[in-house]
C-alpha cells in the first residue's frame, strides 16, 4: 500500500514466491522478508519490484512454526513460535547466524518479534514480552504483569522512542523502549481491532492488521488516536496477519490468500 495515501500498488501471489501461511513481514531497505508459518520458510522479494530474490528452508535454521520476521538492518530474526525459538540471519546472505533456545528468555509461543537500535524485542504469545541484546543476543529482560494489558500478545514494533504490541485480546500496549514501562493500553470498538495480530511504525503511525475483521487500523504514533481503518476487497486482504512499512509503502502478509498486499503511506 501506498505509505502517504493507503491506496493499493499491488498484490503479489504465486506458488514460486513460497508463501505458505505467510504470517510474518519486514523489509531490510531494498528488500522485503517474509515468514512462512505453513512452509518453515522465509521468502525474500525485491522491495522495488516485488520480485523473488530467493526462499530460505532447510532444519539447519531452525524454523518451526516461522511466524514472525524483523531486520535490524545487519540481521533477520525470526520468531518460530512452535519451536519457542529465535532464528538469526545474515540479511546481505541469508546465512544462519544462530538459533536461541533457552527456557530463560521467557519464550511462549513467541508470535511476533521487532528490532529497536540495539535491542530486538519478542511478544509471547504466553502473555509477557522478551527484550533481547541484538549484538549478541543475550537476554537483556522479560516484561510479564497484567497491568500491562497484555492478552495474548501477537505483534510488536518500535518507533524508536515507544514499543508496541499488538494484543489478539483487541488492544495495543505501547511501553517505554528505554525502560519497557507501560505508557498506555489502547481499547475500544472504534479502533475497528478484530483479534489484532501485527503491527509497524512508520515513525508517524502506528500500522495495525485485523485477521478476522480482513482491515488494517492506523493511529498516531504521538497520540495513540485513530486516523482511519482500511477496508476493502480490492486490497486483497484475507487473514492480514504481518505487515510492515517501507517508508513510503506498506507491505501486509495475508495468511489466507497466500499473498502480500502493498499499498502508499499516509
Amino acid at each position: 500500500l501506498s505509505a502517504s495515501t493507503g491506496a493499493l500498488v499491488k498484490v503479489i501471489r504465486g506458488s514460486r514466491y513460497g508463501f505458505n501461511e505467510p504470517r510474518g513481514i519486514t523489509t531490510g531497505g531494498t528488500h522485503i522478508w517474509v515468514a512462512n508459518t505453513g512452509g518453515n520458510s522465509v521468502s525474500e522479494l525485491s522491495a522495488s519490484t516485488g520480485a523473488l530474490v530467493k526462499v530460505i528452508r532447510g532444519s539447519s535454521y531452525g524454523f518451526d512454526g516461522p511466524d514472525a520476521v524483523t531486520s535490524d538492518g545487519t540481521h533477520i530474526w525470526v520468531a518460530n513460535t512452535v519451536g519457542n525459538s529465535v532464528s538469526e540471519l545474515s540479511a546481505s546472505t541469508g546465512a544462519l547466524v544462530k538459533v536461541i533456545r533457552d527456557w530463560s528468555y521467557g519464550f511462549n509461543d513467541p508470535d511476533a518479534v521487532t528490532s529497536e537500535s540495539t535491542h530486538i524485542w519478542v511478544a509471547n504469545d504466553g502473555d509477557s514480552v522478551s527484550e533481547l541484546s541484538a549484538s549478541t543476543g543475550a537476554l537483556v529482560k522479560v516484561i510479564r504483569g497484567l497491568s500491562y494489558g497484555f492478552d495474548s500478545p501477537a505483534g510488536v514494533t518500535s518507533d524508536g522512542t515507544h514499543i508496541w504490541v499488538a494484543n489478539n485480546g483487541n488492544s495495543v500496549t505501547e511501553l517505554s523502549a528505554s525502560t519497557g514501562a507501560l505508557v498506555k493500553v489502547i481499547r475500544g470498538s472504534n479502533y475497528g481491532f478484530d483479534g489484532p495480530d501485527a503491527v509497524t511504525s512508520d515513525g508517524t503511525h502506528i500500522w495495525v492488521t485485523n485477521p478476522s475483521g480482513n482491515s488494517v487500523t492506523e493511529l498516531s504514533a504521538s497520540t495513540g488516536a485513530l486516523v482511519k481503518v482500511i477496508r476493502g476487497s480490492n486490497y486483497g486482504f484475507d487473514g492480514p496477519s504481518g505487515i510492515t512499512s517501507g517508508g513510503t509503502h506498506i507491505w501486509v502478509a495475508n495468511t489466507n490468500g497466500q499473498s502480500v498486499t502493498e499499498f502508499p503511506d499516509s
